[in-house]
């Protein structure tokens, strides 16, 4: 019997759920505890900055730094409003930066537990963030939704098959600053698609390096679209 490319994917993710929850003893603990390991660099360096910040920056840091990690918020909106209202240019992109590096880590070293809060968290309203005019707005935020749909966006790569082109594909992924990409994104994709650790973290780190650059640069104006 053939699979489709919907119930391959499927099948590969309650493989690797299995596999992981299989698992006893010393490496579950090593899992969970490389996990708080990254939340906790995660948060020092969170802290860190906020306090080099003034108060009235503090407030816009914190609301943007959590907006960032609830889809469809991305580095198009957060880097323009944050800049816009005032944080300070390397402050602001060295955070995020880190920030996606550490998703990354997070997402592949533990991916069976992100999988299983995105399929099991019930849509819950956010406060949204628009670019344009900044303002805050009240949304609905699925990650069950957000996540079908990454899911299809996976499938459409494989049945491209695009063979050694694939990284370059994930790296353009990763790289345009357009919302539902970015590290959460692309690293999701690839861990479903099989590659090799080393070249996930290869593509995330230097395309939100590239990314963010190329975002700054156009909201100071020295690359016009």
């Amino acid at each position: 019997m053939r699979y489709s490319v919907s119930e391959s994917l499927k099948h590969k993710r309650n493989s690797r759920l299995l596999g992981v929850i299989s698992k006893t003893g010393v490496s579950g603990w090593i899992q969970a505890s490389i996990f708080f390991i990254i939340i906790a660099v995660g948060a020092l360096i969170f802290l860190f900055v906020y306090d080099l910040l003034e108060p009235d920056q503090q407030v816009l840091y914190a609301a943007l730094s959590l907006a960032y990690f609830i889809p469809p918020a991305g580095k198009e909106t957060v880097i323009f409003v944050g800049l816009s209202q005032g944080l300070p240019l390397l402050h602001w992109c060295a955070t995020l930066w880190m920030f996606d590096i550490l998703v990354c880590l997070a997402i592949m070293t533990n991916w069976w537990f992100f999988e299983l809060l995105i399929t099991h968290i019930p849509p819950f309203p956010f406060i949204g963030i628009r670019r344009k005019k900044p303002h805050l707005y009240k949304t609905i935020v699925s990650l069950k939704n957000w996540y079908e749909k990454l899911q299809q966006t996976t499938q459409q790569i494989q049945r491209r098959n695009y063979g050694k082109l694939l990284l370059f594909m994930l790296a353009l992924f990763m790289f345009i600053p357009f919302q539902g990409t970015g590290a959460l994104s692309t690293t999701i994709i690839a861990t479903t698609l099989g590659l090799r650790k080393h070249m996930i973290f290869l593509v995330v780190t230097l395309g939100s390096l590239v990314s963010i650059l190329a975002i700054s640069l156009v909201y100071m104006g020295i690359i016009q679209l």
